[in-house]
């Protein structure tokens, strides 16, 4: 006798299984990381389960749940990328770090990304756009909503204070 879990199973998911498969991997193009979406699409899919069995077509709604939570695992790996660049580009440009000389628990992406959350919005905001995006002054500018020259002291400013934030996390720049 199959269980209730199971039955659903069988009757919803079983049909359209290697579609909702297909559509994970056409998206996610990374092996280890379609099998966890396709396990948060399965999650999900239990945690809705009542609104899924009350939709008109119930299979079209997993598609599109598989759908979206692939291009959320896209947009979360693009944010990643984008993360590490800005991280680099830091580094690089902006605060000459020297390696693991670093207080307490703190590694150098968690005492960036702590520093930047203590900036000032548009500071911070100023920081990230110009050196992740590379963006003009002027498009900053555009942003914040105000001038080229104001968007240049927010980028100044904040560039000043993330420096002190972390020279008082311990994270040594020169």
């Amino acid at each position: 006798m199959m269980s209730k879990a199971d039955q659903i199973f069988e009757e919803l998911i079983r049909p359209i299984e290697s579609r909702m498969i297909k559509i994970v991997w056409r998206i996610v193009l990374d092996p280890e990381e379609a099998e966890d979406v396709f396990q948060d699409i399965l999650a999900q899919i239990w945690a809705k389960l009542v609104v899924i069995l009350r939709h008109p077509t119930p299979h079209a709604y997993i598609l599109r749940i598989c759908v979206t939570k692939s291009y959320d695992a896209l947009r979360r790996r693009s944010r990643r990328q984008r993360y590490e660049v800005f991280l680099e580009t830091i580094k690089s440009q902006l605060l000459p770090v020297y390696p693991n000389e670093l207080m307490g628990a703190f590694d150098q992406k968690s005492a960036m990304r702590a520093a930047i959350a203590l900036l000032p919005r548009k500071q911070g905001q100023a920081i990230l756009l110009r050196v992740m995006d590379d963006a003009p002054y002027a498009s900053i500018g555009a942003v914040l909503g105000c001038s080229e020259e104001t968007a240049r002291s927010h980028f100044s400013k904040g560039k000043a204070r993330l420096k002190k934030i972390l020279a008082r996390m311990g994270v040594l720049v020169r």
